[in-house]
């Protein structure tokens, strides 16, 4: 038999560590949003906001594939300083979208996606949002989980 004793402390332990579990994950989000990119590359942030039947799209950087963005989800990769082509497609339905940006060493640079439907084709457009915006609407979405490399050279 449990006693009285014993039911209340794990009951008031629970109810502390609720608060610090939570505490801890909202840290590790605030981490990962502050990383500075390596101080001979920029940061690249692209990320898409919750999208009712949203599809996934290929993300292009300089022309190779290098991730695959769905709804809901935000990728960070560093590149290297310079003109930068970041392009999306999906398929022979989808129109190519692309954004051109001149990256400097040690920024970090946001855009944001949406996919736009039309009636017999699909585009996710991209353009480039201050650091506010972008911030703001990153705490609602989750990182990408990527088995890809997310260093460009």
């Amino acid at each position: 038999m449990v006693s009285a004793n014993r039911f209340q402390y794990v009951v008031e332990r629970r109810k502390t560590a609720f608060p610090m579990n939570w505490l801890l994950n909202i840290g590790w989000w605030i981490l990962l949003l502050v990383q500075q990119p390596r101080a001979e590359s920029a940061r690249v942030v692209i990320y898409r906001q919750k999208e009712f039947g949203g599809n996934s799209y290929r993300i292009y950087i300089n022309g190779k594939t290098k991730e695959v963005l769905p709804p809901n989800r935000y990728w960070q990769v560093d590149v290297s300083p310079g003109r930068t082509k970041i392009e999306s497609g999906k398929d022979y339905y989808t129109d190519v979208q692309t954004v051109w940006l001149t990256l400097q060493p040690g920024r970090t640079y946001y855009i944001k996606a949406i996919e736009e439907i039309d009636f017999l084709s699909r585009t996710l457009l991209m353009k480039p949002v201050d650091e506010n915006q972008a911030r703001q609407e990153l705490r609602k979405i989750k990182p990408i989980e990527s088995s890809l490399v997310n260093q460009l050279d």
